[in-house]
């Protein structure tokens, strides 16, 4: 395949790309109001159609370069990891969330990933197929014919309950609320990290910065008492946290796998000796199981509800796949990971549906050693974004852009663009491990909500949502779709 060259233009300095002047925006917006306000990635999107696939602007005293292009996204993901750390976000989250995969550092991210591996490895997810159908058909089992829902908190709450049960083997919580609330006011913490003083802030008496340490107790305990009854009976109950649990790696490339504890744990921050079998400590298991429940609760909940608002908007797209999962499941039946390969056109609308909103909408990294892009600086120091929500609308990877069309993930439409023009998942190494299981839920939680249920758009809906990027790619205000049962 044959892609044009990234498109890269020289700034007004000499030896920097070009790149929008905050100032001058902020000017103009004070001028001019809210017509030229934008959110951040309604402004990443700007930016790389107006200053090409390599821009470079300053907020305050940092620097900050947008990767735009496929070829520039591979080096990012590939070649030039060495000469990254993690975003400023992850780094200053790791008071909150530990040093799990979202935030740790090689060689400890590697070994934590051999060890969390075997987890998501296919036979196992499989197993998540009834509990995916369970949990789906119990929530829209509330739904009543006619009515409008806000579809944004019920998929927040099927995810949670999914992954609860996935990763704990938790069908009821004491608390389903608490356990709400303290994930919460980990997603509302996050967008503090970009702060300087976050430590300040997250140390302050304020209400929010209470509900977090609130939601922190409340998973710690829940996390470590399951952890220690689990030690206790080692059992494997079928769920993520046994497997966890389970894992060993003597180092070598490829060796986790799943088995008896052999020896001593790990220490944190320490890459594993060859021959050295090593397990994980309860502290790691902690940090790993909020790291689970964060990104496979928030990102996937988000991706269904734009996703049902987006079928509820397209009664032929709707239709279609109505179709398909009759036709594959039946007027009733409960699905199971066998019918996931059958279920091509639900895979589709979720995959479009990330397209055009990606839950992760930015990949951040922090330049650890200055290197050189297409002959330009890189300078320790500065940050580096790739902009999912910009490449996903590059009309050279994808004409007519804002179209909502499923078709556009045929096997032979994939076939006919480059591989980082769509990468809803991140890539390389730190491409996201449980990319598999969510796209068995996203297919299964579509298919069976199309089947039984007709959608429209709710009065006083608008047709684009507004959006709020903040960690992840979310609706602004929630998202409404009227029900009714077929």
């Amino acid at each position: 395949m044959v892609i044009p060259p990234p498109d890269i233009r020289p700034g007004r300095k000499p030896g920097q790309p070009a790149g929008p002047v905050l100032l001058f925006r902020l000017i103009t917006r004070q001028l001019f109001g809210s017509r030229l306000r934008q959110n951040p990635a309604e402004f990443m999107l700007s930016a790389a159609q107006q200053y090409g696939d390599l821009v470079r602007y300053r907020v305050g005293n940092h620097t900050i370069f947008l990767l735009c292009h496929p070829q520039l996204i591979a080096d990012f993901f590939g070649k030039d990891t060495p000469s990254h750390h993690r975003n400023l976000v992850m780094q200053r989250s790791r008071d909150v969330l530990g040093t799990g995969l979202l935030t740790s550092e090689e060689p400890l991210h590697m070994r934590q990933r051999r060890l969390a591996g075997p987890a998501f490895l296919r036979n196992r997810i499989a197993g998540y197929g009834d509990v995916i159908a369970d949990k789906t058909l119990a929530q829209i089992s509330k739904w009543q014919s006619g009515t409008v829902v806000e579809m944004h908190a019920q998929m927040m709450e099927l995810a949670l309950r999914i992954v609860s049960k996935c990763l704990f083997d938790l069908d009821e919580f004491d608390d389903l609320h608490a356990m709400e609330s303290a994930v919460g006011s980990f997603m509302a913490f996050l967008p503090l990290a970009f702060l300087p003083f976050s430590r300040i802030v997250q140390a302050s008496p304020l209400p929010s910065m209470r509900k977090l340490r609130k939601g922190q107790r409340y998973l710690d305990e829940l996390i470590y008492r399951l952890i220690a009854e689990r030690r206790a009976d080692p059992t494997d109950r079928g769920d993520l946290l046994s497997m966890l649990l389970n894992a060993t790696d003597d180092g070598s490339a490829g060796s986790a796998q799943s088995g008896e504890h052999t020896t001593a744990t790990a220490q944190q921050g320490s890459g594993s000796t060859p021959g050295t079998v090593q397990t994980m400590s309860d502290q790691q298991l902690r940090d790993e199981c909020v790291t689970v429940i964060l990104a496979g609760h928030e990102t996937t909940a988000n991706a269904l509800t734009f996703a049902v608002h987006l079928l509820a908007q397209h009664g032929d797209v709707q239709q279609r796949l109505h179709d398909e999962a009759v036709r594959v499941l039946g007027p009733t039946r409960a699905p199971t990971a066998a019918d996931y390969p059958a279920l091509s056109y639900s895979t589709q609308v979720f995959a479009e549906t990330m397209r055009l909103y990606p839950p992760v909408w930015i990949t951040g990294r922090l330049v650890a050693e200055t290197y050189q892009i297409a002959g330009y600086t890189i300078p320790k120091g500065a940050s580096l974004m790739a902009p999912q929500y910009a490449v996903h609308r590059d009309p050279r990877w994808w004409p007519d852009p804002d179209l909502f069309d499923p078709e556009r993930f045929t096997e032979a439409a994939k076939a006919t663009r480059p591989r980082n023009s769509y990468f809803p998942f991140g890539g390389g190494s730190r491409q996201c491990i449980a990319e598999g299981l969510a796209w068995m839920e996203g297919t299964l939680c579509l298919a069976i909500i199309a089947r039984d249920w007709r959608l429209s758009p709710a009065p006083n809906t608008p047709a684009q949502p507004n959006l709020d990027p903040a960690i992840s790619l979310r609706p602004k205000g929630g998202l409404s779709v009227r029900v009714d049962h077929r």
